[in-house]
């Protein structure tokens, strides 16, 4: 079952970052799955691998569109993006350690730094971007 489901409140108004937010939503509720069902390290290292690529992806975009239009908060922005990207290399690193992460563990694999960035950081860059004419 999902941990959390795509919803236009999630929306910041700028299509290509609301499709990579789908997607790594997608990646989340595949890892949560995993999860709960014990699946194997290979799976779970694999999963968070994908989650870490896709979100570096993701973040390049933002990177990409904050410098283009000179975004006020660019410097705050790229900071939870480091931050994030830091916790991701260290759930890759634990479980491929033989570590098993569980979401009630220091290994927290659930969508929680993703829902606060997104309602937060993500709308004001969309709010931002769409006054720049980028939807």
């Amino acid at each position: 079952m999902p941990i959390v489901t795509w919803s236009e409140e999630f929306s910041a108004n700028v299509r290509i970052i609301d499709d990579q937010h789908q997607e790594m939503l997608n990646i989340v509720n595949s890892l949560h799955t995993s999860v709960e069902k014990c699946a194997d390290k290979e799976t779970l290292q694999k999963l968070l691998v994908e989650l870490y690529e896709h979100t570096k992806t993701h973040f390049s975009t933002e990177d990409e569109l904050m410098k283009k239009h000179n975004y006020p908060g660019y410097e705050q922005h790229l900071h939870e993006h480091h931050v994030l990207l830091q916790h991701l290399n260290n759930l890759v690193e634990g479980v491929t350690g033989g570590k098993s992460p569980t979401f009630r563990s220091d290994y927290d694999v659930s969508s929680d730094w993703v829902l606060i960035h997104i309602f937060k950081s993500d709308k004001e860059l969309g709010t931002f971007l769409n006054a720049q004419g980028v939807y």
